[in-house]
């Protein structure tokens, strides 16, 4: 077994980097949808008083999320309470 371990150690160390840069990458695009949705929710927020600019900024919102223009209010509200600072 220290043989097997000796001769495939460069092997080994690569494949459990892979997995880390690999669960990394994965983390790091779950974040980045987070943080585009919440961007968009953020803008279609603050535009809400000027009828124009709400449902320009909503029809932004639902293409960038990819929520039905109905869902996408409540949608906004769930992700603006979960993410109180």
């Amino acid at each position: 077994m220290k043989k097997f371990i000796e001769r495939n150690l460069s092997i080994l160390l690569l494949a459990v980097n892979g997995y880390f840069l690999f669960s990394i990458s994965n983390n790091l695009n779950e974040i980045a949808k987070f943080n585009s949705d919440l961007r968009a929710c953020a803008s279609m927020k603050a535009h809400a008083n000027d009828k124009e600019l709400s449902t320009v900024f909503e029809k932004n919102a639902v293409s960038v999320t990819n929520i039905s223009i109905k869902f996408i209010g409540e949608y906004c509200k769930k992700l603006t309470q979960q993410n109180l600072f």
